[in-house]
């Protein structure tokens, strides 16, 4: 059983890795630079927005459900 998990994670790493090769090929394909959509001060502000959304709501909201459950199950 310990060793069907450690194969099915060493997959998943795989898969992981292989997304990201076909990403980075296809942003050089298309000439796509990264740091002129980062810097776009557009993107900044919804990136903000997601930061503040996760650090307020989302994050606790998951910390209080996994302990609600957790709790449920000692």
């Amino acid at each position: 059983m310990c060793n069907m998990k450690k194969i099915s994670s060493k997959r998943g790493f795989m898969q992981i890795v292989l997304l990201a090769i076909v990403i980075i090929a296809a942003l050089a394909y298309f000439n796509i630079d990264l740091r002129t959509i980062f810097e776009n001060p557009i993107v900044q502000k919804i990136g903000s927005i997601f930061v503040v959304a996760w650090s307020e709501f989302i994050k606790p909201l998951i910390v209080y459900l996994y302990t609600s459950i957790y709790g449920l199950f000692n």
